[in-house]
């Protein structure tokens, strides 16, 4: 139930990877508000302070602001750069009036974690490094006019330590993490293609075939193509030689078909054109072509090879339907002779 509320107001699934992120950020916009709210009740009315109480309302209402960005715009981005920018100028002002008292120093370590998440590594980096040699500045400046106790050397040094460490271990964690995301994605879109390729022509195969049919949202024409007296071929020269006909052959159907077109091997010796021009005369005069072409090129063996083609309109709600009348197209361009192209009525 909290998952459906969050994919409604985030605007991906939970599967996205953005749904990760939008969860911290949305998280993070939460907790800081609530901080902002806390300490601005606090400056208000238990020890009142104008400077930070109107720092703290300015805060509280960014919040706000980020969120809508987040919820309503569904921008991320901004929502996460208004959230950083807030937390880092505040707490920036926090340690300018408090110096060394009531920890103020330890406000500063949420720029170089948060910056990195938020911002992303680089500039989360480029703003974690602008806000370290503020700090840096003012503690080298202000160090030795501290009370009660005076911020020493070692105290600067201890503070740069762990302040670079927090930043290090930020940026190898993010720059990592999308690296693997980034590979993830990848290894993916290389499988989602070997997944609809055919390994032998390196055509899109039957499963992608199938899904552009079922998945059309129009009519469109489509053709099948088999090869004519494949196995006398494969007899006669072998299934190497078989082979490398069939990979030639969807080479050429590639080169004879328009560039919108989609070429595909079915199985065996048989191939499937999906015609994107939606004219039955433009394309009747490609099937000419496409015998005219077959037949005429050499494909290395002592006899013609040529195709014999089906034509049928296809409606993805009657698939099957479509599916037959192509083959009953073929199988009349087979009895007609052979290296013809029949069209279903």
């Amino acid at each position: 139930m909290v998952i459906r509320y969050l994919e409604q107001a985030f605007g991906v699934a939970s599967s996205h990877p953005d749904f990760r992120f939008r969860g911290f950020l949305f998280s993070a916009l939460i907790l800081i508000s609530s901080g902002f709210g806390f300490f601005s009740f606090y400056n208000a009315v238990i020890d009142f302070y104008p400077p930070m109480l109107i720092a703290d309302l300015i805060g509280f209402f960014s919040c706000f602001i980020g969120g809508y960005y987040l919820l309503v715009k569904k921008q991320p981005k901004v929502a996460a750069a208004i959230l950083q920018l807030i937390v880092t100028l505040i707490t920036f002002l926090f340690i300018l009036v408090d110096g060394n008292e009531e920890f103020a120093l330890a406000f500063a370590f949420f720029t170089p974690v948060m910056g990195i998440f938020l911002l992303g590594y680089k500039f989360g980096s480029i703003l974690s490094v602008i806000n370290f040699a503020g700090i840096f500045y003012f503690c080298f400046t202000q160090m030795g006019t501290w009370q009660p106790a005076p911020f020493l050397s070692i105290n600067l040094i201890h503070f740069s330590f762990v302040y670079t460490i927090l930043l290090i271990v930020s940026f190898y964690y993010d720059s990592s993490r999308r690296k693997a995301y980034q590979m993830l994605a990848e290894a993916n879109v290389k499988l989602q293609e070997l997944a609809t390729t055919d390994a032998l022509t390196a055509l899109r195969n039957r499963r992608y075939i199938d899904d552009v049919l079922l998945n059309a949202t129009s009519d469109h024409y489509m053709a099948m193509i088999d090869v004519d007296d494949f196995k006398q071929v494969n007899d006669q020269f072998g299934h190497d030689k078989g082979d490398k006909i069939l990979v030639k052959l969807a080479r050429v159907l590639v080169s004879s078909v328009g560039a919108k077109d989609i070429v595909g091997r079915w199985g065996g010796e048989e191939f499937v054109v999906i015609f994107a021009e939606p004219s039955l005369a433009h394309v009747e005069e490609c099937l000419k072509c496409l015998n005219q072409h077959i037949a005429a090129t050499d494909f290395g063996i002592q006899r013609p090879v040529t195709i014999s083609i089906g034509l049928a309109n296809h409606n993805a709600k009657s698939h099957k339907e479509s599916l037959r009348s192509v083959d009953q197209a073929l199988y009349e361009a087979k009895s007609k002779g052979k290296n013809t192209y029949s069209i279903a009525c």
